[in-house]
């Protein structure tokens, strides 16, 4: 579908459709009277168109009905997916307690920093069809985690824990943004419109037909074909357009498991203290002091 189509609401997608469906079906009812004087003096014709409708409108449905639970199957799981790499990073941020507090303060702020970035440019662009750079915050993760050398057989269980929730997060890191541009065929969406016009063309070789009863036979059946087909292209590409995948998760994960206070909250009180959107709780120093990683040999050890 074209970027401008994807990226209007549910509602706007819907009059497009809908609207254009039910144009083009009771336009076609202009044409009633040539149809008549084709056809009218054939009295078994009505049959034969309606065991067309029927013939065709049954592979239609059948298809349309494959690709919308296809469809939402895909949906589902690229939100279960979402929800799943927003929980682990919440369980590296929570390993990360277990390392000596200065190694604790610079790797907990270092998720953080990622998680906002997710939520303040990746996931935007992402919605966009694009792959945010945001590699150089996940690699001062690793750096702070890989590079520590432990001082004893607990946090030297600490880092193999750690790194473990954290390479377990990368994948399922890659595997979102791979779903990023999987999406339907084209040539699926042109046999989908392409069966909506016929099955609707059908509908105008019948003879015979009160005015009023045609209308409501076409236009029902073009509302119905409308909403089938919008609903399809809601729910193709989950992380992309203005109906994608909200960031619900991140920011769930960002509030309750890393103690990010919530938007009109300046601070909340923690286990290891008071937490602030600045400052990691029972650490010194402020967040931007603890991400960048050229800077740690200045930070305590």
């Amino acid at each position: 579908m074209p970027d401008w189509f994807s990226h209007l609401t549910f509602w706007a997608q819907a009059a497009v459709l809908v609207g254009g469906f039910l144009v083009f079906g009771l336009s076609g009812l202009l044409a009633r009277s040539k149809v008549r004087d084709w056809f009218g003096e054939d009295p078994d014709h009505n049959e034969r168109v309606k065991f067309l409708v029927e013939v065709v409108g049954a592979f239609y449905a059948l298809l349309v009905g494959l690709v919308a639970v296809g469809a939402y199957e895909h949906y589902v799981e690229v939100k279960k997916l979402v929800n799943k790499e927003a929980s682990q990073l919440t369980t590296v941020y929570r390993a990360g307690q277990a390392f000596p507090n200065s190694r604790r303060c610079r790797i907990q702020s270092q998720v953080r920093n990622y998680a906002e970035n997710v939520i303040n440019e990746v996931w935007s662009k992402q919605q966009r069809g694009e792959i945010a750079d945001d590699r150089g915050r996940l690699d001062a993760v690793f750096e702070s985690l890989m590079f520590y050398e432990p001082q004893n057989e607990q946090e030297s269980n600490a880092q193999s824990v750690t790194l473990e929730a954290f390479n377990e997060y990368n994948n399922l890191r890659r595997e979102r943004q791979g779903e990023v541009s999987i999406g339907l065929l084209p040539v699926l969406y042109l046999v989908l419109f392409g069966g909506a016009l016929v099955t609707i063309g059908a509908t105008w070789a019948l003879v015979g037909v009160r005015l009023f009863d045609h209308v409501a036979l076409t236009g029902l059946l073009s509302l119905f074909i409308g909403l089938f087909i919008t609903l399809i292209i809601t729910l193709d590409y989950p992380l992309q357009g203005n109906n994608a995948i909200g960031l619900t998760p991140w920011k769930v994960a960002l509030t309750q498991g890393m103690g990010v206070p919530r938007v009109g909250e300046e601070q909340i009180t923690t286990y290891f203290g008071v937490s602030s959107a600045e400052r990691v709780p029972g650490c010194l120093l402020n967040v931007p002091d603890y991400v960048s990683f050229a800077s740690s040999e200045q930070l305590p050890q």
